[in-house]
């Protein structure tokens, strides 16, 4: 028997609880037993301490999953040191996200580093995002066997949208109080945005629509492309969440794509090579360019990339990416 580990996170409305939530759901399908973390900071310690040892002892063999990072550094310390010595199982980890290469880039503070890192080596198996972040992990001596996954998959209740009439106007989703390029967006781009912590001072082309579910989410967007871009700035992805793109599969990208959304990507994003060789958007340098790109797509090209996205996210939709990345690693365990 194979297992993962579900860890309820307090959050909503965020894509991060969205991806965690629809991991857990593809592996269920594929007959991964859930063992569900009670809600609650004590309710999660004492279980941890107490009853989840005694299960981890009746796991002989297979897989326990792990989605990386859950709960505190002590609290993931404290899970993975009990499944390696008290189960039978290989320790597998789904990357999520690696604070080393997102908040902490630019911190001096290499003892979190360290305990990150420490925790990344102590896994038999890893399911990383791409090859970007593979190779950054390699580097760092991680050397249990990685598959990528490439592109997050997304649970997408919403039926895939019906081919629109290109209209060159944009949609951004997300959190928006770490979307500080927007400011400077150029004026000669429409652009719609989606999602919580929205600021007071958009400029007149920058149309807030409202804050949805993820599962929501997908039935409002009406735009011709979803944005995946980060940072302060509109000439280049910068900063720490701007330079976070080069690692990272942005799970705003999957909503998109599975809602049959073609995209425009930063071009040195991570995920940048599988959106041209899947022809579902359009690579940028600069921001200030994008209203050229636009105008330069025929109505023809864009039918063309609604219908490969529409294609991508029958698979995206079942799980394919995350099902076919962690049956090629057990095969390696």
């Amino acid at each position: 028997m194979n297992y993962i580990l579900s860890w309820q996170d307090s959050a909503h409305n965020t894509g991060g609880v969205k991806a965690k939530k629809d991991a857990e759901f593809f592996l269920n399908e594929e007959g991964f037993i859930s063992i569900k973390i009670p809600v609650g900071k004590m309710q999660k310690l004492l279980y941890i301490m107490f009853k989840l040892p005694f299960i981890l002892m009746k796991i002989k063999s297979g897989v326990i999953v792990v989605q990386f990072p859950t709960g505190t550094w002590t609290v993931l310390e404290l899970i993975t040191r009990c499944i390696k010595k008290l189960s039978g199982a290989k320790l597998v980890y789904i990357i999520h996200d690696i604070e080393t290469l997102r908040y902490w880039s630019e911190s001096d503070n290499n003892r979190k580093k360290e305990i990150e890192l420490r925790l990344l080596k102590r896994a038999d198996g890893i399911i990383s995002l791409n090859a970007k972040m593979t190779e950054w992990l390699r580097s760092k001596g991680v050397k249990a066997p990685i598959e990528n996954m490439r592109i997050w998959d997304y649970n997408n209740p919403q039926s895939a949208r019906k081919m629109e009439e290109y209209n060159k106007t944009i949609g951004l989703a997300g959190n928006l109080d770490k979307v500080q390029f927007l400011k400077k967006i150029p004026s000669d781009i429409n652009i719609y945005i989606y999602g919580p912590n929205k600021e007071s001072n958009y400029p007149d082309n920058v149309k807030y629509v409202g804050n949805f579910s993820p599962d929501l989410l997908p039935l409002k967007i009406k735009e011709s492309f979803g944005l995946v871009w980060d940072g302060d700035e509109i000439s280049t992805c910068s900063g720490p969440l701007g330079n976070y793109l080069k690692y990272n599969n942005p799970h705003k990208l999957s909503m998109y794509l599975s809602s049959g959304i073609p995209v425009v990507i930063w071009s040195k994003a991570a995920t940048a090579e599988f959106v041209k060789n899947a022809r579902v958007g359009i690579l940028i340098d600069d921001l200030n360019n994008l209203n050229t790109k636009l105008n330069n797509i025929s109505e023809d090209e864009y039918k063309i990339m609604c219908s490969n996205a529409v294609n991508l996210s029958k698979k995206m939709r079942k799980g394919y990416f995350l099902k076919t990345a962690l049956q090629n690693l057990i095969k390696q365990l």
